[in-house]
């Protein structure tokens, strides 16, 4: 299990380990020193290989120990005393190394003294701006771009406000630098917010980001992501909890506060963040939760699937989310949609069950000429029948779909599983989203309704009156505690998409402790796989696809919540797999399923 702490926690950790474990700051620091000299090394070394897969790196290419030059810039925090640290130790590597001291901040913890006295005896070469150039104005003119490498140490996960004055100016100089030079960011990139991803001000745009045991929250973010580069994470000996309960217990005692209403926006912006946890299963877990394949089994063994999708308008999506649910080993897909997707579907996915309507055929929902029972019988059948329920690809938002849903809630019964995503969830925003989950939730049980919106259609949920960019905008800063707030008070299971989908759910743990009267967990799982090419119409019904395939096959081994963040994942991946085959360019919603068995298999 990886985690991905915000500012706060991290600092959290770091105190813990000192405290509990008995490892100091300084031993601390030097283990990540080290982790960051060698990676600089390796880079160096490796320039033409990595430099086939990210064009940064051929910035390194012909480095010559003899002639080219490393430069730490630094402030004298924790995370400056990592850079000249680093100096020292690629110093005893055979490389030329300096560190400029911004000296922005007068206060200089013990350990960055610490390590300066150590790089001065190791013979490093510190500048001295305006004595050595003798130039009163040398701060401002100093070119960067005649060192190959540029260690950034100058903030660290600490920093919670705009970067002004003249940490700004040399964060500057350093950006301009970065066009020749290999710039290297130490834990963060200097600028941007641990928390939320944000720019503070300005922000150093790194190649490489060398972070210490955990990749910081913000790091995955918009330009978070951005400015970070390649990202390589290195084990120093922090504190790594097995599990969500064990990071809150740990948060909790180093009294990292607990948000009181994730709906009070006040609230929110006064915690940034650090009441969630945030963490991402590692290869071997989803391994571990995919279903089992059983010697003994039919078709029936691995769940059944009913598919409400497609309008006369669209097929595709249908067909997508369909197939999704196939390949990912459902046993039985059964879909209902619009006569006129009746051809397609059966020559693209044969394998599929058929119920139709007829939207243009007034009383369409009341009688059917092919058949004794009405389509509204025949409906309630196909819902009684299926383990899972997934409405909502290209089904349209008219009134046959309209009717169509409020059906379907009426007839679902205990222990069935309900996935909404698309149009299911725009019908639902233009009522009352809160009403409806409850009711959903009450009748299917705690978790058992998954809701898959990408941003628009969350922003849609959580606001169902005018939308402006600062109402997007607000939900993006704030997604952390949007997505737990939908979850948490309406017991539903919420997979927010986006660059890096968040699934946010309930914890129903008997044993989860309390805190004045609200959650003391509050788990977020972070997705990590996948790539820009996935930025395409049809991959959300692929995704969907997969959840219902999946769940559907699930027979109580693992949680609803476990499950769907499995699927979240390999639907990252066959992304990934496409995107190694294709290119991200080129890729469509079809290569993600073709990469479904590659990947599985």
């Amino acid at each position: 299990m990886k985690f991905y702490p915000t500012g706060k926690q991290a600092q959290a950790i770091d105190k813990y380990t000192q405290e509990k474990l008995g490892i100091s700051g300084l031993v601390l620091m030097e283990s990540a020193a080290r982790k960051l000299a060698e990676a600089v090394d390796d880079a160096i070394k490796n320039a033409s290989e990595y430099g086939k897969k990210n064009r940064f790196y051929k910035k390194l290419i012909g480095f010559d120990k003899a002639k080219d030059k490393i430069l730490s810039v630094v402030e004298s925090g924790n995370n400056g005393g990592d850079a000249v640290a680093a100096a020292w130790m690629l110093k005893e590597m055979g490389y030329d190394t300096y560190i400029y001291e911004i000296n922005g901040i007068s206060r200089k913890t013990d350990s960055y003294v610490a390590e300066v006295r150590k790089a001065r005896e190791y013979g490093v070469t510190f500048l001295d701006i305006k004595n050595d150039y003798n130039l009163e104005n040398a701060g401002e003119i100093f070119d960067f771009s005649s060192y190959k490498v540029i260690l950034d140490g100058i903030f660290g996960v600490g920093l919670t406000r705009d970067i002004t004055g003249v940490q700004k100016a040399e964060a500057g100089k350093i950006n301009d630098a970065s066009r020749v030079s290999f710039v290297v960011g130490v834990d963060i990139p200097s600028g941007i917010s641990a928390d939320t991803g944000k720019v503070l001000g300005t922000a150093v745009q790194c190649d490489m980001t060398v972070t210490f045991e955990y990749v910081k929250y913000g790091m995955l973010l918009g330009m978070g992501r951005k400015h970070s580069g390649d990202i390589r994470c290195a084990s120093i000996g922090l504190y790594v909890p097995e599990n969500v309960s064990q990071m809150a217990s740990i948060m909790r005692e180093e009294k990292v506060g607990m948000l009181t209403d994730p709906s009070d926006t006040d609230a929110v912006k006064r915690d940034t963040h650090s009441v969630y946890i945030c963490y991402e299963y590692d290869e071997d877990e989803i391994l571990e939760k995919l279903p089992e394949r059983k010697e003994d089994s039919n078709k029936g063994t691995y769940g059944k699937v009913l598919i409400i999708a497609g309008s006369r308008e669209v097929y595709g999506a249908v067909y997508l989310a369909a197939e999704a649910a196939y390949r990912v080993g459902a046993g039985l897909v059964k879909v209902v949609t619009d006569i006129r997707n009746r051809d397609t579907l059966c020559e693209k996915i044969p394998e599929a069950m058929l119920l139709t309507y007829d939207s243009e055929e007034k009383g369409t929902l009341i009688k059917r000429k092919d058949s004794h029972d009405t389509f509204v019988d025949e409906y309630k059948k196909a819902i009684s029948w299926a383990d899972v329920v997934l409405i909502g690809p290209g089904l349209g938002t008219g009134d046959i779909s309209r009717k169509m849903l409020n059906l379907l809630s009426m007839t679902l019964t205990e222990k069935q599983k309900l996935i909404l995503d698309a149009d299911a969830l725009n019908l639902i925003a233009q009522e009352k989203p809160s009403v409806w989950f409850k009711e959903l939730t009450s009748k299917l049980g705690m978790g058992n309704v998954i809701i898959t919106p990408h941003m628009m259609e969350m922003l849609r949920l959580v606001n169902a009156d005018s939308i402006s960019q600062g109402d997007m905008d607000f939900l993006k800063d704030f997604r952390k505690p949007q997505a737990y707030n939908m979850s948490y008070h309406n017991g539903i299971i919420t997979v927010m998409k986006d660059a890096r989908t968040i699934v946010a759910y309930k914890n129903t743990s008997d044993d989860t402790p309390e805190m004045e009267g609200y959650a003391a967990e509050c788990p977020l799982y972070v997705n990590t796989t996948g790539n820009s090419g996935m930025s395409k119409g049809g991959s959300g019904d692929v995704l969907a696809g997969m959840i219902a395939g999946l769940l559907a096959q699930n027979r109580e081994e693992c949680s609803v919540a476990d499950i769907v963040c499995a699927a979240v994942h390999l639907h990252g991946k066959t992304g990934d797999i496409a995107a190694e085959k294709i290119g991200e360019r080129s890729m469509i919603a079809r290569d993600i399923i073709d990469a479904i068995p590659v990947l599985l298999k």
